[in-house]
């Protein structure tokens, strides 16, 4: 051993007729030579024996074994992290995107399918206008019921089997609404249906996590097109079933996705290598990083993870409220979704309230009242369709300028739009421009927020953090029906949702900047630095 004229520590590692150098700084403030970042103190130490080439009396004068900087690597500790990012982007994330994004699919169909159904039979079943809204409502209000259910399964019990769990029930229950007869009976099995729904941030979570930094933000917008996709597919379906078919077939194809998901991540959804590495479970995180790889046709040499340093193991979710780091990013981001809910959700069931011919008539011989609805589909499967290219605009700002200035920009557009829907008597026309400006906004503006959100949060924590901001969403959604109802005026409903859409805008302006960030770089605990008594364990051969 020997040492550079800048007083870092020299390691001569022979190799075949010639040597290489590895230079092991002293400075506590540099770092070991690593691919990533992480604290020795977590990992596994390759030292040189100070006796054996001391000659000491000890051990025979030897010179060290042969390594190279590849075997050296090899032999370090890796972050699951590092694992990943080696792993890269191929055929894995692609089938989690496709399995995760039918559940997407689900969410944006409840929401768009209930917008037709309470109309229908609001003239099949001569609702009021509070029975309409407590329709809708009770949805919501099973999301409120199931968000710190999915949440503490997630982060206690894994996130495959609160996917898993989640879809069934959504599954199982939306076939069951269509044998639905009567009020209460629908009520009943929407809100369980919401229960379900609730659980739809597990499947966001999981295709994050199985992503590397520099890859997450971007291909994480690829599943929001599924939920855009999920409107599209009920719009069509109205078009083509609703009418000639009755809501009871409509409402079993609205289920259709989700049974999918269902069966499809049965069979092919793992559990998320972070998760499993944050429960102490390695081995299992490392067999399937190694199958992820070898499905995308890349090398992970080593598959030895640990913990990195910015791990926190004492995290609970009491502590988002608790801990300094965390308390405001849980109150601004929980603001953020609950402005998110109300203005998309009221943009969403809004547009049919615009966009439809009711006509009441009355039956022969005194009969009963009865009416002739029927729905602009057209403007409505554009306004829709706009939703594409807020994704795509979404997709293109989410790194740069990053994620909190694409909220910024696009709550404001939301709101400048929340506000002229508001103005009927403008056209036909006009509104359809509106109409689609609004729901481009509120969705490049609420794929963001899905982004920033696991970003936000320690692993340990992230799915009881990521339901709790879904659960703000679902609040908003659950007051969306009472905005947009009778009781207020349409302009007054374009003035309350486009407040609300404004204050979404001020609060995400507030929340720093993640994008680049690696998922665990947002634990409070500070990265830990290399001391001298650090890198002093890095001298010897032995393995400690």
């Amino acid at each position: 051993m020997s040492y550079s004229p800048t007083g870092a520590r020299m390691v001569l590692m022979p190799q075949g007729a010639g040597a290489s150098w590895v230079q092991v700084p002293t400075d506590s403030r540099a770092r070991a030579p690593s691919v990533g970042s992480q604290s020795p103190k977590s990992a596994k130490r390759v030292q040189w024996s100070d006796d054996a080439q001391n000659g000491n009396g000890r051990g025979p004068e030897r010179v060290p074994e042969i390594l190279t900087r590849e075997s050296l690597k090899t032999m370090r500790p890796m972050s699951v992290e590092e694992a990943i990012e080696e792993a890269g982007v191929g055929a894995t994330q692609w089938k989690l995107l496709i399995i995760c994004g039918l559940t997407f699919c689900s969410d944006a169909a409840e929401v768009t399918f209930l917008s037709y159904v309470t109309e229908v039979l609001k003239c099949d079943w001569g609702l009021t206008s509070n029975q309409e809204s407590m329709i809708t409502s009770a949805v919501f209000g099973g999301m409120l019921l199931g968000s710190p259910i999915w949440g503490w399964i997630s982060d206690h019990w894994g996130r495959r089997s609160a996917f898993l769990w989640s879809s069934l029930i959504i599954t199982t229950f939306g076939f069951a609404t269509a044998l639905c007869q009567g009020f209460y009976s629908l009520i009943v099995m929407r809100t369980v249906v919401g229960v379900g729904v609730a659980g739809l941030p597990v499947g966001f979570d999981i295709l994050a996590e199985a992503l590397p930094s520099s890859s997450r933000g971007a291909f994480l917008l690829y599943i929001e097109y599924f939920w855009t996709m999920g409107s599209i597919y009920v719009n069509i379906t109205a078009w083509a079933m609703l009418e000639q078919t009755g809501w009871q077939v409509f409402t079993a194809m609205a289920a259709i996705p989700t049974l999918v998901a269902s069966i499809a991540g049965y069979l092919m959804l793992p559990e998320s290598p972070r998760w499993l590495v944050d429960m102490d479970r390695v081995e299992e995180a490392a067999v399937i990083v190694q199958k992820w790889a070898k499905d995308n046709k890349r090398d992970v040499k080593s598959l030895n993870l640990t913990k990195v340093a910015t791990h926190t193991e004492n995290v609970s979710v009491l502590d988002l409220c608790r801990r300094s780091a965390l308390r405001w990013k849980t109150f601004a981001h929980g603001i953020v979704w609950f402005c998110f809910g109300v203005c998309y959700y009221g943009v969403v069931m809004l547009l049919p309230r615009i966009f439809q011919h009711h006509t009441d008539t009355t039956a022969v011989s005194g009969g009963p009242e009865t009416c002739d609805l029927h729905f602009d589909n057209k403007d409505l499967l554009i306004s829709s369709t706009c939703e594409i290219v807020g994704v795509a605009i979404a997709i293109a700002m989410i790194d740069k300028p990053g994620r909190v200035t694409t909220q910024g920009i696009f709550y404001g557009l939301t709101g400048v739009c929340c506000f002229l829907l508001g103005f009927r008597n403008i056209g036909v026309t006009f509104l359809t421009v509106v109409a689609s400006l609004g729901r481009l906004g509120a969705m490049a503006a609420s794929c963001a927020t899905w982004v920033h959100c696991p970003e936000l949060f320690p692993t340990t924590v992230r799915g009881e953090a990521h339901s709790l901001m879904n659960l703000m969403s679902k609040l908003g959604g659950f007051l969306a029906p009472y905005v947009i109802s009778d009781l207020f005026t349409q302009i007054q409903c374009g003035i309350i949702m486009a407040v609300i859409s404004f204050a979404g805008m001020f609060f995400a302006c507030t929340l720093p900047e993640t994008a680049g960030e690696e998922l665990s770089a947002v634990s409070e605990v500070p990265e830990t630095e290399y001391t001298e008594s650090d890198l002093d364990s890095l001298s010897g051969f032995s393995e400690d």
